[in-house]
């Protein structure tokens, strides 16, 4: 008897159309249509951008817990966390988006200068206050350049000014005038917890590839704005690596979140690579062993997803656990780079099925998703 067609499907959200989780089920719906003798298996995933918690708490079947906390310029917000049993341990999972994401700055004018991870801070205190022992955090999709110190101030860090001077509520506009730095009661208040922050942007604090020249823009901030925020974080890594008595500004990841991750590796955080920490909670390369395709896809495939993103990694694992595996990425927009294929993709295809527009595309992602998947499992 022959055995029947294993498909895992793992696709990052489609920003502004669809979630992970929904565009799974339309690759679903539409492979099962040509195939519905083939065992499908959906893995809703993230590789730390906004959208991240939403999928692994899915996968991990988490309680959702809504509180009020601060937005990116302290208004009161709604945001969700999960709270779940990860490898034995009670485990808190957030998007900092949540609380501090780029829809919430908008809100406030994009005024970059006044932003802060206040909330985030507020969330992460509140998994404390629920005994969680491992507390994850996905840095994406951030509207705040304040190199965590938001988050840190409600976590118990101190920051004064040269003068003594106590900054009580700081803010990315304090950062220039931080002369010393306090972080003892934090590292009191987290104890023994394991703070783990997934990014999906490999970036260091500073630098031109760093969270004010790369990111800042794209944020609100104005052109001439950027070298005083620039230096300005440049002081402030100098200052706390030297207090850490180690370049933790020089990680990857460091500059992800407008250096929301470089701040939390000072209260003992680690940054790790977002796709691979998700993959590996849900399971994903157990199964990958017995798979015959693997379908994953994103809004856009270019460059930047040969640098790590979440469809490169998806399909390099499965070829890691499996060789054999065939592997095809779906997106909106495909300009893939030729090193992608080597490294580990087999196929990429753009959804569009005749000449439209952007918006008409994204309003009919879940359809275009589900006739692509219908195509494909003609060829197996």
């Amino acid at each position: 008897m022959r055995k029947p067609l294993r498909v895992l499907i793992a696709p990052d959200s489609f920003k502004g159309a669809l979630d992970s989780a929904s565009a799974g089920e339309a690759l679903r719906r539409g492979f099962y249509k040509r195939r519905p003798d083939a065992e499908i298996h959906i893995f809703p995933v993230g590789d730390g951008g906004e959208g991240t918690a939403d999928a692994l708490n899915t996968a991990l079947r988490s309680e959702t817990r809504t509180i009020t906390v601060s937005d990116t310029h302290g208004a009161p917000v709604e945001a969700a966390l999960g709270i779940c049993t990860l490898a034995g341990k009670r485990t808190a999972v957030l998007d900092m988006a949540s609380a501090a994401g780029l829809k919430y700055a908008r809100n406030h004018g994009c005024d970059l200068p006044r932003s802060t991870t206040r909330g985030v801070g507020e969330m992460i205190r509140y998994a404390l206050d629920q005994g969680c022992a491992e507390i994850v955090v996905g840095l994406g999709g951030s509207g705040t350049c304040d190199g965590g110190i938001g988050a840190l101030s409600v976590l118990g860090a101190r920051f004064f000014e040269a003068s003594g001077r106590l900054l009580s509520d700081p803010r990315a506009e304090d950062l220039g005038r931080i002369a010393t730095a306090d972080f003892s009661e934090v590292r009191r208040v987290l104890g023994d917890t394991v703070l783990t922050l997934l990014y999906d942007s490999g970036v260091p604090l500073t630098g031109e590839h760093g969270a004010v020249l790369l990111y800042a823009r794209q944020k609100g901030a104005r052109e001439e704005e950027l070298p005083e925020m620039e230096n300005a974080m440049v002081r402030f890594a100098a200052l706390c690596d030297g207090i850490a008595g180690h370049p933790l500004s020089l990680k990857p990841g460091a500059g992800a979140a407008g250096g929301l991750g470089y701040g939390l590796t000072l209260a003992g955080g680690v940054l790790t690579s977002g796709a691979d920490y998700v993959l590996d909670a849900v399971g994903f390369g157990d199964a990958a062993r017995e798979a015959d395709l693997v379908l994953t896809g994103e809004g856009k495939t270019d460059a930047q997803t040969a640098t790590g993103k979440l469809p490169l990694v998806v399909c390099r694992r499965a070829k890691e656990a499996n060789p054999a595996v065939k592997t095809v990425c779906l997106c909106g927009i495909s300009d893939p780079p030729k090193n992608l294929y080597r490294e580990g993709i087999d196929a990429v295809f753009a959804l569009a099925d005749r000449p439209m527009t952007a918006e008409e595309s994204m309003a009919g992602t879940k359809a275009l998703l589900e006739k692509a998947a219908y195509n494909l499992a003609g060829l197996f």
